[in-house]
């Protein structure tokens, strides 16, 4: 039978009192230390890509673009694999991510930016004749490498002119390439001028990339719907997005590119595919 907190002993009611005032003081301390966090730093979470998203020791364009974007806001960007960023965005633990694709429809849970970057996606292939691809039907039904970020989206889902082979990343689909068990590749053409830096210095033959892009990807900066003043916080990235030069931008994502002296150095790590460039 239940007692009321009156029938208890002295010492009962006390250890009560104090187990309820400790736990109000706890949930007070984990929103004043929440509230902190927001107001003196915004977390953000991006898919870790070589040369687009990754940790402080490497160069980023999507790093380096938000940041000069946000550059009078206290704003961290973790790198990261998909499972994590994806707990880490259900959770809380990040506000939200910079690495948005257009290729996928965005989701009203979160706010969207303007496009800060532009992604063109080109065909390459060991064959010269992908120089005049700029379009998928030119290679109808022919087999074709591609990232998992760009295969698992809404767009390249319903895409039926190629056979998509899906590797888990950049290495996977420059490994196919280099095995010949994919006709063409189709990737980022920074990441695609990146390899063939790699290619030429171990004097090997450059892919053949095509002339025009297949798809532009647009990049945006989401933040969930519910973190305090989100839509403020977009407003803000897209009135700086706005004001700054289109040079400006290129000139950030430029020097990220080129922060090794010599320009004809890969930003990609020439460990990784020392045996695809062996066997090339």
């Amino acid at each position: 039978m239940k007692r009321n907190i009156l029938e208890l002993s002295g010492n009962q009611r006390m250890a009560s009192i104090s187990c309820a005032m400790l736990v109000c003081i706890m949930t007070c301390l984990s929103i004043l230390s929440f509230n902190a966090m927001s107001q003196s730093e915004l977390s953000l979470v991006g898919n870790r890509v070589p040369t687009l998203v990754d940790t402080p020791d490497y160069p980023a364009r999507a790093n380096a673009l938000v940041k000069q974007i946000m550059s009078d806001t206290p704003v961290s960007i973790t790198a990261t694999t998909q499972a994590w960023s994806g707990s880490g965005l259900r959770n809380g633990t990040f506000a939200g991510f910079i690495d948005h694709y257009s290729l996928n429809s965005p989701r009203n849970t979160y706010i969207y930016s303007e496009p800060y970057m532009y992604i063109p996606l080109h065909i390459a292939s060991k064959n010269i004749d992908a120089i005049n691809v700029n379009r998928l039907d030119k290679i109808y039904r022919t087999t074709v490498g591609v990232e998992n970020r760009f295969a698992n989206t809404d767009k390249m889902r319903a895409e039926r002119s190629v056979r998509w082979a899906r590797a888990p990343d950049f290495l996977g689909i420059i490994r196919q390439i280099g095995d010949e068990r994919v006709d063409y590749i189709l990737a980022d053409k920074f990441m695609l001028d990146e390899v063939n830096k790699l290619l030429f210095n171990a004097n090997r033959n450059p892919l053949s990339i095509g002339n025009k892009p297949i798809y532009i990807v647009e990049l945006r900066l989401a933040i969930n719907a519910n973190y305090e003043n989100a839509q403020g916080i977009i407003n803000d990235f897209n009135d700086k997005l706005a004001a700054i030069d289109k040079e400006e931008a290129l000139r950030v994502i430029n020097e990220t590119s080129l922060s090794a002296e010599d320009g004809d150095i890969s930003l990609l790590d020439e460990a990784l595919y020392q045996d695809i460039l062996r066997k090339w």
